[in-house]
């Protein structure tokens, strides 16, 4: 995160502390839907950097992503997102972001996602590292 995603959007994280989240997984990024699992809704995306700990310690990151290109891609990919199943559904108890790009999601049972103060992208690009929407289906 960076501070242009804060200016762009930290205020709407005051909206999402308390809800419900239900965690997807595309490939090394994560999207956290608001209430309910669905397409379309309200959601949270954070692209890498970031790590998802437990009781501080990390579980996984974007670093940790299995290489594509590799024979045992499908089983290691499935390892990974099987790391994850305590979160997939779980409860927002706090976010904390600074205005220098920090951004810390306390979950249930002490996981957390803690994505690090970083420098926004060099492209031309509409955020940064993560974005908040409510979407509609049309």
């Amino acid at each position: 995160m960076s501070s242009r995603d804060y200016a762009r959007f930290g205020d709407q994280l005051e909206k999402i502390t308390g809800r419900k989240c239900y965690i997807t997984l595309a490939t090394n990024s994560i999207k956290l839907h608001i209430d309910e699992n669905k397409k379309y809704g309200k959601y949270l995306w954070i692209d890498p950097h970031w790590e998802l700990r437990k009781d501080g310690e990390i579980i996984e990151s974007d670093q940790t992503y299995p290489n594509n290109n590799h024979v045992e891609y499908d089983r290691m990919h499935e390892r990974w997102c099987e790391r994850f199943t305590p979160v997939y559904e779980s409860n927002i108890n706090k976010i904390e972001a600074s205005e220098r790009g920090a951004l810390e999601i306390k979950l249930e049972d002490g996981y957390e996602i803690i994505v690090p103060e970083e420098n926004p992208r060099e492209e031309d690009t509409k955020y940064d590292h993560w974005y908040y929407r409510e979407t509609k289906k049309v």
